[in-house]
């Protein structure tokens, strides 16, 4: 056996004894620390398992709410229980408005609806923009920000609808299922307030990006007024 070798059995040896002297000498104290990690790991699958259970949970009550309140709203108008159920099922709807994720974006956007609908514009705007950010780059944040440019134009601020526009398009590109009404809604702003040029220009824009869609069609008829 080379000198080498033995070295290295007597080096294994020692941290063998040494790390045998120490659990004997700190035995309560190791146990102690393997019980603590042991019951960390616990806690943390268990936390783990109450979240997505919570979650499965959240998105039921969404979903059954979704039902109940779709129901309700393709009713009699006219029967006595007829908003009675509309407001049973949106209070469900709003009491899911602080969930994570899409249980939470949804539930809000279906309370922004609600409150557009019943023309509370301004309380929908808030709505539609708090999910916008919350959901910024997700399909929700798109569709969202186009309904806040909706109540913009319902409340009357010409301003803002353009902002809102231009910053859907900014952050969307042509990768947003609204881009097209988008843009088609910038063009007719910019119409209506007689800038011409900005019309056209964004009218072209529109018929070359999207030649295919239902936006970009109109947008090609509207190039026939210039």
């Amino acid at each position: 056996m080379s000198k080498k070798t033995e070295l290295e059995e007597i080096q294994s040896e020692e941290l063998e004894h040494k790390v045998s002297d120490f659990l004997s000498r700190n035995k309560k104290g190791v146990i102690g620390l393997f019980i603590a990690v042991v019951v960390i790991i616990i806690a943390l699958l268990v936390a783990d398992v109450v979240i997505s259970n919570n979650k499965d949970k959240n998105f039921d009550e969404l979903s059954t709410a979704q039902t109940e309140l779709t129901t309700a709203m393709s009713a009699d108008s006219t029967t006595d229980d007829y908003q009675a159920n509309i407001d049973a099922a949106m209070a469900k709807i709003e009491a899911l408005e602080d969930a994570s994720g899409y249980v939470g974006y949804k539930a809000t956007y279906l309370s922004a609806i609600n409150s557009y609908n019943n023309k509370d514009y301004q309380t929908a705007l808030d709505q539609f923009l708090k999910i916008s950010e919350d959901a910024k780059g997700e399909y929700m944040g798109s569709l969202s920000l186009y309904n806040a440019i909706a109540c913009e134009e319902q409340l009357g601020n010409t301003d803002k609808v353009i902002e809102y526009c231009q910053q859907l398009l900014d952050t969307y590109g042509n990768d947003a299922a609204e881009s097209p009404k988008t843009m088609f809604t910038l063009a007719r702003i910019y119409e209506q307030q007689g800038e011409s040029k900005l019309a056209q220009s964004q009218f072209q824009q529109l018929a070359d990006q999207f030649p295919s869609s239902e936006y970009g069609k109109l947008a090609k008829n509207s190039l026939l007024n210039y």
